[in-house]
């Protein structure tokens, strides 16, 4: 029964699950437990088809817009990263004055993906936007206070080299 409600649309399951229970009781009468419970399978298995079933949404609980937004925003937070990493490497060609090595691309490139990663996270569980806004804004500042601090050492912690 279970299967049946999964996959039945909602304004079919009343209508479609009396005719099933009505026939079960039937098969019992007649035949007993084992083959009624038997035909009642068949018969649920016999209704899994694409009349019963409509459109595809009410099984997942899902939107389908919704889903592909998140991709796109997954896709964007890696295009930001790897934008911002361009430019220290663009820079590192056009002046001596920034020398990053590989480990400073893959801590910061590490920094920004999970800035990003957690940011997504946010606007997926949190639903207030106030509340978004907030933990935004809050994972922003932490942001930028650990690059400052991994950049130029404003709190003298031993990550900032000193």
């Amino acid at each position: 029964m279970r299967f049946f409600h999964w996959f039945c649309r909602p304004d079919f399951r009343e209508e479609i699950e009396g005719d099933l229970m009505e026939q079960f009781h039937i098969h019992y009468i007649k035949y007993g437990s084992n083959k009624a419970n038997l035909l009642f399978i068949k018969e649920v298995m016999s209704l899994f088809r694409p009349s019963i079933i409509g459109n595809f949404n009410h099984l997942t609980h899902t939107n389908t817009m919704e889903i592909m937004n998140q991709n796109k925003r997954l896709a964007t937070i890696l295009a930001i990263a790897i934008s911002i990493l361009l430019i220290p490497l663009v820079a590192m060609n056009l002046t001596n004055e920034v020398n990053w090595s590989l480990f400073d691309f893959i801590v910061v490139g590490g920094l920004l993906l999970g800035t990003g990663l957690i940011l997504e996270f946010i606007l997926r569980k949190i639903k207030s936007l106030r509340y978004r806004i907030l933990l935004g804004i809050v994972l922003f500042l932490v942001l930028f206070l650990i690059w400052a601090e991994l950049a130029v050492g404003i709190f003298g912690t031993p990550f900032a080299g000193s």
